[in-house]
């Protein structure tokens, strides 16, 4: 097995061992120099220019741009390197915001790190950064533990083992649901979401929310400029979750900046919002209603960056389409793809992650 990275690499984030405005083409990581082994790997994730790796021992590693202590440790790093203040747990979900990072550990711990400007991390206001996985503490009222965790731009959402959803950052777009009265002047930066229950997943785009009820239900808020809530475009604020469709057959959400996805259990990709570089993969008249990208089928797994996107299908085949503007579409080229190529033709694709603008695959 081999690890494959390509796109913007102007802080290291691709692990190479050197910096470069962009890499067109996908290259091997070596991490020969690493504790971390290919075969170990289970989630990438990916910020504005830091990556983190999870390994199924529940290890965490990082590199990348350190400007706010995003990669949990006082050095910026061009190779992946383990975060030794989280070594002693056993870290189960991993997110990475604009410069900022968190991780779930399997008794349902909070650790986030980075940037705090916005109360991202939902540590105090008097913390504007750390670089230590810090335990995020709340009331037993709020949650008793945590589940999944996933970063936007500012904003981060949080399932509770209540499944409830917590959040903390910035909620000018209404990314948080709380309504139109919320204000960010008090001490609390953490909220519970008001009469959001049985939630099983949620994700966030760069100022946009959805969540998924264990029904098929699901929920959108935010800013939906594009419709990447899911909505009308006449309401471009949604302050509260509103409901954009029930489907039983939905296995996982997405959220890229300002568009949005969803794969259902048959392996079909219904794709919203932002359509500017080519993200949603086809011409579309009416862009807040999800819709079926008709070009693939038979779909395992997707990852989305800020505008591109990485799909592998059930028999090992990776497809990418979207904004191309520093190679993160691994075509050899910087030409936006408007629907879906297939890279990396020679391989067998066993996962596939993207960063902002960056991406990463495991090969077989």
């Amino acid at each position: 097995m081999k690890l494959i990275a390509w796109g913007a690499n102007s802080y290291g984030q691709l692990g190479l061992g050197f910096k470069s405005e962009q890499e067109v083409e996908p290259k091997e990581v070596c991490l020969d120099k690493t504790e971390l082994k290919v075969e170990n790997i289970i989630q990438i994730a990916g910020g504005a220019g830091h990556t983190l790796i999870l390994d199924n021992t529940g290890h965490v590693f990082s590199c990348g741009w350190n400007c706010k202590g995003q990669l949990g440790g006082s050095d910026d790093t061009l190779h992946f390197e383990l975060i030794d203040i989280l070594r002693g747990f056993k870290v189960s979900q991993i997110s990475c915001g604009w410069d900022y990072s968190a991780a779930i550990t399997e008794c349902g711990k909070l650790f986030v790190w980075g940037n705090n400007t916005y109360t991202q991390l939902g540590l105090g206001k008097s913390i504007t950064c750390t670089s230590i996985p810090t335990r995020l503490q709340v009331s037993q009222k709020l949650a008793t533990g945590f589940k999944m965790v996933s970063c936007g731009l500012r904003h981060m959402a949080v399932t509770t083992k209540e499944d409830c959803v917590v959040v903390a950052g910035s909620g000018s777009k209404g990314q948080l649901g709380l309504g139109d009265n919320h204000t960010e002047d008090n001490y609390i930066s953490v909220y519970k979401v008001p009469e959001l229950e049985s939630i099983a997943s949620v994700v966030t785009g760069q100022h946009h929310t959805l969540a998924l009820k264990s029904d098929g239900t699901l929920f959108g808020w935010g800013d939906n400029k594009y419709g990447q809530v899911g909505l009308d475009m006449k309401l471009t604020k949604v302050s509260k979750p509103a409901e954009i469709l029930h489907d039983e057959s939905i296995k996982s959400i997405h959220a890229g900046w300002t568009h949005s996805g969803l794969l259902t259990k048959t392996g079909d990709l219904l794709l919203w919002g932002r359509n500017s570089y080519g993200q949603l993969g086809m011409q579309r008249n009416e862009l807040y209603q999800p819709e079926k990208l008709s070009a693939l089928k038979d779909i395992a797994q997707v990852s989305m960056g800020s505008e591109h996107n990485l799909a592998v299908t059930k028999d090992g085949k990776l497809f990418s389409w979207g904004w191309n503007e520093h190679g993160s579409c691994g075509t050899g080229n910087t030409k936006d793809v408007l629907k879906p190529k297939q890279i990396l033709t020679k391989f067998k694709v066993k996962y596939a992650a993207a960063g902002t603008g960056h991406s990463f695959a495991v090969i077989e």
